[in-house]
């Protein structure tokens, strides 16, 4: 770390020592990093890049959805313990938050463990002044992956997004909850991580998302067994394809982000995610 935020991390804590351990960073938003203070792990998690410009706010929103989550999950979220939302005395935004220990677990996991949770947050009205949802996708630039073998298939879905979402209900939103951040230490789910792009809005893009994600790793039957699951613990809950479909055309046609997930030992190549996400693609095109 930088001398700026190494003096702003003493004085911010009132600590008489801090350095870096090791990267967290798998993302492409932020930049995030074990350190230890005074022996104590904590987490940090700094803005170094064009997004400083783009989520000028995103610091604050994440200290607002880390308090407002562990009020409703308990310690599986990180807790905030200092931050610095303008970067004026840390150099950069930047946020110190609690290290909880556990590492992803990508493929196949418990689905229970992990949908039991979401359902809580969704219980839950987004905290008062928390930022509203937007899309992944530009809707004016979207266009036919030129990998695709089912072009028919994602003429179809373009279509779909172009009549507008469905009407719901706002709820507290984790926005990206996929295995990458979710971390399990013995069997059990130990956190859940990441939450800079939390917000309110409609359960079903978090329902998507995941299942999306799902989707690319373990296949389409992953997906619709999350959804099984979900409806177990939320019998009532009628989910609208129109979500999974918007979620999968905000994939990049790099699929940066779950490639990501091969550094938690994934096994991912880019064949295999291009295969399962025209699988995807043509199993929604049933579902619409």
């Amino acid at each position: 770390m930088d001398e700026v935020t190494h003096s702003w991390i003493l004085e911010a804590l009132g600590a008489r020592d801090a350095r870096e351990v090791r990267t967290l960073t798998f993302g492409i938003s932020s930049d995030v990093r074990l350190i230890e203070v005074d022996g104590i792990p904590l987490v940090l998690r700094r803005y170094v890049n064009k997004f400083v410009n783009e989520l000028p706010m995103a610091i604050a929103s994440e200290v607002q959805a880390l308090t407002a989550a562990r009020a409703v999950l308990g310690d599986v979220v990180p807790e905030p313990v200092a931050h610095d939302v303008t970067g004026a005395r840390a150099g950069c935004p930047s946020l110190i938050m609690t290290y909880l220990p556990g590492n992803p677990v990508i493929h196949e996991i418990d689905l229970r463990k992990i949908v039991e949770p979401l359902t809580l947050l969704h219980a839950q009205a987004a905290p008062k002044d928390f930022p509203q949802y937007r899309h992944w996708f530009d809707s004016d630039r979207l266009t036919i992956p030129k990998w695709t073998k089912r072009p028919e298939t994602w003429t179809v879905l373009i279509d779909v997004v172009g009549g507008g979402e469905p009407s719901a209900q706002h709820v507290f939103l984790h926005r990206d909850y996929h295995p990458g951040n979710l971390l399990w230490e013995n069997g059990g789910l130990s956190g859940i991580v990441d939450w800079p792009s939390s917000c309110g809005g409609p359960r079903g893009i978090d329902v998507a998302h995941t299942r999306g994600n799902l989707a690319l790793v373990d296949g389409v039957g992953a997906a619709e067994q999350f959804l099984r699951t979900y409806r177990q613990f939320v019998p009532s809950y009628d989910h609208d394809a129109w979500w999974d479909v918007a979620d999968l055309l905000s994939f990049d046609s790099d699929f940066a982000g779950v490639m990501a997930f091969n550094a938690f030992g994934a096994n991912l190549s880019i064949g295999l995610l291009i295969s399962r996400a025209d699988e995807w693609a043509h199993a929604l095109t049933k579902a619409i």
